[in-house]
């Protein structure tokens, strides 16, 4: 049986080369590692028997990172041929320039570039996204991309943790019920290490712990079990199905007002250097 999910997520690389506060995959943490054609190939193939996505996202990371994303973008849709599935990239667009390919085969996939602005004030960043920008403009204009800018300057960006690297800290506002219904990644379900995920922060939280010493009140939330393709269909159905549970409270229960993030370009190095010098203020608020 083939189950219908809102959106499938799969993140190409981890890389990003951007560092926006509080990102939920934690991408600016200074993650590294691409998935291979032949993971992707594998990953794809397993789970389209399994289910259909309305929405199939391709990022990261940032996706333009990937030497074979246009492949990549082939490869998802020749596994998801049926128009009911959208293919969305999203990227910061600084490194379109690196995929010549890309707009043909976004054409011939019939998929949509989405294009995520994060500043309009920091200067370096604007002149970083310029390039970026005008490259997406022209292939909108010129060649008949369906190409969208996604604003995050001031709005839907709220943290999801407290900290930075081995000072982040979990909310555990204890109400995970109200976590889930305020989540901005309920419906977010990620494709990592061949195994189903509930969501970005989980999925990808393992991997903050390998490369930090995370606090103990992690271990619990590292306990999460994806879902593997060899599930039966009540269990698929079941995991699809659930809502809130008590991973959730990982994540605000209560208000949490989004921001204008501090300069996406500042180096790996300006918040480990913070992260040094506020991780006693992070640890008690």
């Amino acid at each position: 049986m083939v189950y219908d999910v809102k959106q499938l997520e799969l993140h190409v690389t981890h890389a990003c080369n951007f560092t926006c506060e509080g990102c939920s995959h934690y991408s600016n943490q200074g993650h590294s590692g691409n998935i291979t054609l032949d993971e992707c190939e594998e990953w794809l193939y397993t789970w389209s028997k399994r289910i259909r996505p309305k929405v199939f996202t391709i990022l990261g990371g940032e996706p333009t990172l990937h030497k074979d994303l246009p492949d990549i973008l082939y490869m998802v849709r020749g596994m998801f041929p049926d128009p009911y599935t959208e293919i969305d990239l999203i990227t910061n667009a600084t490194g379109l320039h690196l995929h010549p390919r890309l707009p043909q085969m976004l054409l011939a996939t019939h998929s949509n570039l989405a294009v995520s602005i994060h500043s309009i004030d920091h200067m370096n960043y604007v002149r970083k996204f310029k390039r970026g920008y005008q490259l997406a403009k022209d292939w909108q204009n010129g060649l008949g991309v369906h190409v969208e800018f996604w604003d995050f300057t001031n709005r839907d960006w709220v943290r999801q943790y407290k900290g930075f690297g081995d000072r982040m800290m979990p909310y555990e506002d204890n109400n995970p019920r109200k976590s889930w219904e305020k989540c901005i990644s309920k419906d977010a379900l990620q494709l990592h290490e061949g195994k189903l995920w509930k969501c970005p922060p989980l999925a990808y939280l393992p991997m903050q712990a390998e490369k930090y010493n995370l606090s103990e009140k992690w271990d619990e939330y590292l306990k999460y079990k994806p879902l593997e393709v060899e599930c039966s269909d009540e269990e698929l159905e079941n995991f699809l199905n659930k809502e809130d549970e008590s991973f959730c409270s990982m994540c605000p229960a209560n208000q949490v007002e989004p921001y204008t993030k501090p300069d996406p370009t500042l180096p790996l190095s300006y918040w480990e250097k913070r992260n040094d010098n506020m991780g006693d203020i992070i640890r008690e608020s």
